[in-house]
């Protein structure tokens, strides 16, 4: 080798270190530049109110004649000279690192602040950890990104990377504001994207532009939650950072909590005028682009006073779901929230009603308390639902809604059990698109969860039968099981029919702009398929990291069905190409969990179940012949 060579490679061998170090420091960049361009954090202005002496004393007057609560923050903020709310920095001043209670050991540990925050599923929408979450492959869909922030839902229609701030013009010239990010307290252009990737480190102005008071000022109503248009024409939802909204901190509250997710439960329709505090996303819209609000609940179960035996005795949401600084327990029995920040951690009834629950009419109490060992609480103690709840929701029929002028999809509402609730057995565990995986304890295999009502044509001659008892019923059996009241639901979305299985797809968002103003349903899938993230998503990077293992979830083990991630079906998808892309059902209707609007007074008794026209189909629930004459008579006759 000539010294020209030899100095060659040593000038090689010297710099593939340098450039190691230069694409790790650098890496959080270098995978932003990769995002489409409005997909990307930037460093946004927020507008800083300085308030006098005169005008903190007025508004620290104001707050104590309106809440009957204490705000420590009203002294303390004195005492420091803070006269401006400058978002997270100023929280940092004193809140750097905070004392938490370990939610495993119970012991306190102090952590970092925007550590724990920048971590938690309330940042990020994800978490790589999902210990009960199968997919139809039979693998535990684990060590993978997975959340609201990537995973497709028709409930919405649209996914949270490309609905995130939408301007809404509607039939009658209205502005209206539209999009996940009014739910997430970040405050960024986009969901926090980069964080999904492996390595990546928040960048600071991702960090300044956190929303701390969505959920710890009492006076952010959500007036300001509205989407704006900055001057480099990129959208990003406003926020509440005044000295009045600053100086009324305090610990969350159930209100505060229920700023975004009445949502879920009662949804965006129905306010309890018994306390109108619980509704306040529906009472302060936006104070000149008013937020859409959506008919049709998600799961029909106000959380309130008139609702809810918890709301009305005053419990507040982290009083169950415990916490470890802004993680929160999401508990080990859920079908559709995939995110877990304290996996482990069980949010329970008996955790403060223990296993044997009834005492007050002694004649009964032992028989009722017998059945708490296979009855789930909510089972009888949820007996319906609100008259707003959506059960079959159909974005292919649209309907022109006259107030606010825009098009909705259409809804089948139901509050009854068989037709809202189905009753099935659960042992915690899901599937990837929101099955209850369970079993009947009597172990006779007459029960099975996935019956599929809406089976695609390109697997009518399937074996659903053969592939539950090969790859689900394992699994329904690997814990107790017991029986839970759930609601049912279905979507029917365009599909795009070159990334199928036997058990779904995926799904083409819609752009919400068009599909409200124009009620064409093809013209918004082709809309929102032109966003970069759609485009990337398509593309050899989402392919290798995400989709293929994403879309192995869909097949049925055997690697007949679904091979990988077809990205070249972009083109077609994009242009919503006929026999390529086709609205459809799911083919198993989904079961949502609900343990939200529990009632004393009005809950199932023993004639609801136990009789010839009861609410439960004995044989469904895997029951044979001489069982069912035997579970249908009331015991106590």
């Amino acid at each position: 080798m000539t010294n020209k060579s030899r100095t060659f490679l040593f000038s090689i061998l010297t710099l593939i270190p340098v450039l190691a170090v230069l694409g790790w420091t650098f890496r959080s960049s270098i995978i932003n530049s990769m995002l489409p361009e409005d997909s990307r954090p930037g460093d946004i202005v927020f507008p800083i109110e300085q308030v006098s002496a005169d005008e903190y004393d007025r508004i620290a007057v104001d707050l104590e004649v309106s809440y009957d609560m204490d705000f420590k923050h009203i002294k303390i903020f004195k005492e420091a000279g803070i006269t401006a709310y400058e978002g997270p920095r100023t929280c940092l001043t004193c809140h750097e690192n905070i004392t938490v209670t370990d939610a495993h050991s119970g012991k306190d540990k102090e952590v970092d602040l925007m550590q724990n925050l920048l971590t938690s599923t309330h940042y990020r929408f994800f978490t790589e950890k999902h210990d009960n979450v199968y997919g139809f492959n039979g693998e535990l869909a684990d060590n993978f990104p997975m959340g609201k922030i990537d995973r497709p839902c028709p409930k919405p229609g649209s996914f949270a990377f490309t609905a995130w701030a939408e301007i809404v013009i509607t039939a009658k010239g209205d502005t209206m504001s539209e999009g996940c990010g009014q739910c997430h307290i970040g405050g960024q252009y986009q969901a926090p994207l980069g964080e999904i990737m492996p390595g990546y480190e928040t960048k600071q102005n991702e960090k300044d532009a956190i929303d701390c008071l969505i959920c710890h000022s009492q006076s952010s109503g959500m007036i300001k939650k509205q989407v704006t248009v900055d001057e480099n024409g990129l959208k990003r939802w406003e926020q509440d950072r005044n000295m009045r909204a600053a100086l009324s901190v305090t610990k969350t509250t159930s209100q505060s909590c229920l700023r975004c997710h009445q949502h879920n439960f009662g949804g965006d329709i129905y306010i309890d005028s018994t306390d109108t505090s619980y509704f306040q996303s529906l009472l302060n819209t936006g104070h000149d682009r008013p937020r859409v609000l959506h008919p049709g609940s998600k799961r029909g179960t106000p959380f309130s006073p008139s609702w809810d035996v918890h709301a009305a005795a005053g419990l507040n949401c982290t009083d169950c779901h415990v916490t470890e600084g802004h993680y929160i327990a999401k508990g080990q029995h859920t079908t559709t929230m995939m995110t877990n920040d304290l996996p482990g951690v069980e949010v329970s009834c008996e955790n403060c009603h223990t296993a044997e629950p009834h005492s007050e009419n002694e004649e009964i109490a032992d028989f009722l308390n017998a059945h708490t060992e296979k009855v789930a609480c909510v089972t009888c103690h949820i007996p319906s639902l609100h008259e707003d709840n959506a059960t079959m929701r159909d974005f292919s029929t649209p309907i022109y809604e006259e107030h606010p002028g825009v098009y909705v999809y259409k809804d089948v509402k139901e509050t009854e059990p068989t037709k809202a609730i189905t009753y099935q057995w659960w042992n915690g565990d899901a599937t990837f698109l929101g099955n209850a995986i369970g079993d009947n304890p009597n172990g006779k295999d007459l029960y099975r969860f996935y019956n599929p009502t809406h089976v695609w044509p390109e697997f009518k001659d399937y074996d659903y039968v053969g592939w539950y008892e090969k790859v689900m019923r394992p699994i329904a059996k690997k814990k107790p099981s017991k029986l839970y009241a759930m609601k049912i639901f279905n979507g029917r979305q365009h599909i795009d029919l070159q990334n199928i299985g036997p058990f779904g797809g995926m799904y083409i968002p819609y752009n919400l702009p068009t599909y409200y103003k124009t009620g064409d349903p093809s013209k918004a899938g082709a809309a929102e398929m032109q966003k970069g993230m759609m485009e990337m998503m398509y593309g050899t990077m989402f392919k290798i990291y995400l989709m293929d293992k994403f879309m192995s979830y869909m097949d049925d083990g055997s690697g007949n069905y679904v091979t990988e991630w077809h990205g070249d079906a972009y083109e077609d998808a994009a242009s919503m190409k006929k026999g390529k892309v086709e609205a459809r059902w799911i083919p198993n209707d989904a079961s949502m969990e609900i343990s939200h609007a529990v009632r004393r007074n009005g809950a199932l008794t023993c004639n609801n179940c136990h009789s010839k026209t009861g609410v439960l189909d004995w044989k469904k629930l895997g029951y044979d012949d001489d069982e069912i004459e035997a579970y249908s008579m009331n015991p106590l006759d």
